[in-house]
């Protein structure tokens, strides 16, 4: 028998359903292309009759190869057809999905009068919220949602009947049947990787100063809230958020030097959203109320150094008077979360390519794939850094183990050395330092403070919104798109 992947076993259940008990049942699988689906379909139900149509020709002569090698063409007609043409006979389902919605409803409204009273079984690859509203104009509504993952991506089949004619509010067409409640785990990850869409987004055009982009931001700040309410999540503070990330960067791990915690703010704040970013900046600030960010989470730390007064006469001064003034607060993770597992440190090795990493506190050492050299190495970091670097050390050194102190770690290369490393990353090394370490045989890499630090700011994010999402909370994490240097 085919075998199917979950996409198409979703709509291959769903007209196995829609045709069971019925005496002669016939299904149309428009837009079939290799006949995969049509194919499975007949292999399950022996009495079942299949039309199969794309305006694709060579496609459909794969779709013919495939039944014939199944001993199946004798229950099918496979013909070539735009839309809903080829249907000549009564049906009691019919398939349109891998298509666009606009496509998708194009075939409808042209053919209606071909669906009778078919079940529709509609998948559309984008525009689901808008799909939803135009069917419903046509006169069609879904009964049934079955959600499903496949190569990366999560869809909707949706079995849709004729019904009467109406128009969705925008939380119906956003949310479909999950308006009266989420139903099952498939719906709630589907509805979870919308929101991970909508974020992607707000983080592209939160800086953009248009009045295009401010609509996009509040239509998806709308549907986010939408989201929340229908996955039933639930209020939380800034302590909350504090003890979150306590949890993903322990803040025993801090330097007792450091200043780590809830720094700036009302542990009883509630919060929705959180913006996390690598400092504390206007515009990072910027970043958080375009956003809607109730929490700012930053690597490195505010005040680091006794302050006396609080006023606008110096930088940190007047940040600090912004987040008042704007009833944020700040949480920060520093040396906990360079020394923490899969922190900082883990995630600069990680992108380097690194194996078998090993270390304790802020330094990390690792093996390196056989073959590497220093000049590949190199090239792997601007790549992975998206910044200049500067490499000392000969670009044909064959380099075995790669240690590393991302940021200001330059000092810890004769540690990392004790350690096998034959090369070292960091962000910012001194010049005498770098004689020191390629004198005793290591090759270096300065790829800068930020960047080597601030991949791990999209961890923190990623971690931060697992955490919220499996206790339910209703929050958003975000990650700052800036760079504090204008690169």
């Amino acid at each position: 028998m085919v075998r199917l992947d979950e996409r198409l076993s979703a709509i291959a259940e769903l007209v196995i359903e829609v045709t069971k008990g019925r005496a002669a049942p016939c299904a149309a699988d428009i837009g079939c292309d290799h006949g995969q689906l049509t194919a499975y379909l007949l292999g399950r139900c022996p009495h079942l009759f299949m039309i199969a149509s794309d305006v694709s020709a060579p496609s459909l002569e794969k779709a013919k190869k495939l039944l014939a090698a199944h001993g199946l063409s004798d229950r099918a007609r496979v013909t070539v057809a735009d839309g809903l043409a080829g249907v000549d006979r009564p049906v009691d389902a019919i398939v349109i999905a891998g298509m666009g919605a606009e496509t998708i409803l194009k075939i409808i409204t042209e053919g209606k009068e071909k669906i009778g009273g078919a079940a529709l079984i509609v998948q559309s690859n984008v525009d689901l919220p808008f799909l939803r509203s135009a069917l419903a104009l046509e006169g069609f509504r879904a009964e049934k949602e079955v959600f499903s993952h496949a190569a990366g991506r999560r869809y909707v089949t949706m079995l849709v009947r004729a019904a009467e004619a109406g128009s969705l509010d925008e939380r119906e067409a956003l949310l479909g049947t999950a308006a009266c409640g989420m139903q099952d785990d498939g719906q709630r990850a589907f509805f979870a990787w919308q929101r991970d869409v909508r974020v992607r987004e707000m983080e592209k055009v939160a800086a953009l100063p248009s009045q295009k982009a401010k609509a996009r931001m509040e239509k998806n700040s709308r549907e986010l809230a939408m989201i929340s309410e229908a996955m039933s999540m639930q209020g939380c503070t800034a302590a909350d958020i504090e003890r979150l990330v306590g949890e993903i960067a322990p803040y025993a791990l801090a330097e007792q030097w450091d200043n780590v915690g809830l720094l700036a703010g009302r542990r009883g704040t509630k919060v929705t959203r959180v913006l996390t970013a690598l400092d504390l900046t206007d515009g990072v600030i910027d970043e958080a109320q375009a956003l809607g960010a109730q929490v700012i989470v930053t690597h490195h730390p505010v005040m680091m150094d006794a302050r006396r007064r609080l006023t606008d006469e110096d930088r940190e001064g007047r940040l600090l008077l912004r987040l008042a003034e704007c009833g944020m607060a700040l949480i920060a993770a520093h040396t906990n979360f360079d020394s923490a597992p899969g922190g900082v440190n883990d995630t600069l090795m990680m992108l380097m390519g690194a194996e078998d990493v090993q270390g304790e506190a802020c330094l990390r050492v690792g093996n390196l794939p056989e073959g590497t050299t220093f000049g590949r190495l190199c090239e792997r970091a601007q790549q992975k850094l998206h910044g200049a670097i500067r490499a000392y050390g000969a670009a044909d050194t064959v380099v075995t183990r790669l240690g590393c102190c991302s940021g200001a770690g330059g000092g810890f290369f004769a540690e990392a050395k004790a350690q096998g490393a034959d090369c070292f990353i960091t962000g910012e090394i001194k010049h005498h330092v770098a004689l020191d370490a390629m004198d005793a045989g290591v090759c270096v890499i300065e790829a800068g403070h930020f960047e080597t630090e601030n991949p791990a700011c999209e961890v923190m994010a990623k971690g931060l919104q697992n955490a919220c999402d499996a206790l339910k909370y209703n929050v958003t994490v975000f990650c700052s798109k800036g760079n504090p240097f204008g690169r």
